[in-house]
């Protein structure tokens, strides 16, 4: 099982102190290390490899949450710049 997968079983079993909210497509979980702070991760609740293996409903609503959540994100910590990364 990756990395990924074990912190969503985490969740699922209400072991994650990180987690903050559960969207429709994935997780809202705070970095374990904020050396940025606000560091926060969107971990999608279907494991692929690529987002180009999503379904196309799936993957833009996927998209669309993470936006809301960069947005939630910046609005909560006054972030001047924010980076987004999609890792696979």
């Amino acid at each position: 099982m990756c990395l990924i997968c074990q912190r969503i079983e985490l969740i699922k079993a209400g072991e994650n102190p990180y987690f903050v909210k559960e969207l429709e497509t994935g997780y809202v979980v705070i970095g374990d290390h904020q050396y940025f702070k606000g560091y926060t991760l969107f971990l999608a609740k279907e494991h692929v490899t690529e987002l180009h293996h999503m379904e196309t409903s799936v993957k833009l609503r996927f998209l669309e949450e993470m936006s809301l959540v960069q947005e939630a994100v910046a609005k909560t910590f006054k972030a001047e710049k924010m980076n987004i990364e999609l890792l696979g």
